[in-house]
């Protein structure tokens, strides 16, 4: 049986979580990704519960959670606090962690934490953060399936998307991603409720706008000669109407595309 329960934590956000399974059995939290919540894990949850107690939130900035609507406060650092801040407010002596997407890429370095309360970690559709900047400066294909974090980041996209509706960003972006045969319609009622909330589709955002990884656009050239640091490329001009083009890899058009501005070296990567 899940329940649910709102938790205040230390690091001041007070996030909504849902819990299953004996506390006397060994614990887990699992994190979810965008533009998700603790649903996530609602098929899964009924598998595990009998060996496992499940701690499942929605994360700060997603569904029931608290919204900040400063990019500040979606720095990683704050977002792995968020993780222990969780463990200390259910006494949790240790856990597991599993993380999917966006839970995935923060789940890593919660781990590099060195936390001894952390036993194990399980990573769903999330390459290590070193690995995949260093793909996204590499490999074209890479690149360009990566064009929506340009388009997320984009002035302009949160306007945009609440003119259009969010069923329209269910069609056009979400489905691009699942089977939406699977999704009944009262689940993606659910899913539009929660992106419909004042401030919500903004604060899910500002994980992209906060997230220290350059995606440089279609037509940079990640493998030119010299240190790796210099060729990262600044990203300019990202325009949201991309965003339909999101999980295509597909190019933005010649007339929209983010320019690539070069920097000189200066011995260090750009800020």
């Amino acid at each position: 049986m899940t329940e649910f329960r709102r938790v205040r934590l230390k690091t001041v956000v007070t996030l909504n979580i849902a819990t299953a399974g004996d506390p006397a059995n060994p614990a887990v939290i699992l994190l979810h990704g965008f533009p998700e919540s603790h649903r996530t894990w609602r098929e899964i949850a009924p598998l595990l519960d009998d060996q496992f107690y499940l701690v499942m939130p929605d994360q700060r900035g997603f569904a029931g959670s608290d919204q900040p609507q400063d990019v500040e406060d979606y720095k990683t650092d704050k977002l792995i606090d968020d993780v222990f801040a969780l463990a200390d407010a259910l006494s949790l002596q240790e856990f597991s962690l599993v993380g999917h997407d966006w839970g995935g890429a923060i789940a890593w370095p919660t781990a590099m934490r060195g936390d001894p309360r952390l036993k194990r970690l399980a990573i769903i559709n999330a390459p290590h953060p070193v690995v995949f900047q260093k793909s996204l400066i590499e490999d074209a294909d890479q690149r360009a399936a990566s064009q929506y974090i340009n388009a997320f980041r984009a002035p302009g996209i949160v306007d945009m998307v609440e003119t259009k509706g969010f069923d329209w960003f269910f069609d056009t972006t979400f489905a691009r991603h699942v089977d939406v045969s699977k999704i009944s319609e009262a689940e993606r009622a659910q899913y539009v409720a929660d992106w419909s909330q004042p401030g919500a589709f903004n604060a899910m955002l500002n994980w992209y706008r906060a997230a220290k990884v350059i995606v440089p656009p279609p037509g940079c050239d990640g493998a030119a000669s010299g240190p790796a640091a210099a060729r990262l490329p600044r990203v300019e001009g990202a325009d949201p109407r991309d965003l339909g083009n999101a999980g295509q890899g597909a190019s933005p058009s010649a007339a929209r595309r983010p320019r690539c501005a070069r920097r000189r070296s200066h011995g260090r990567p750009p800020a």
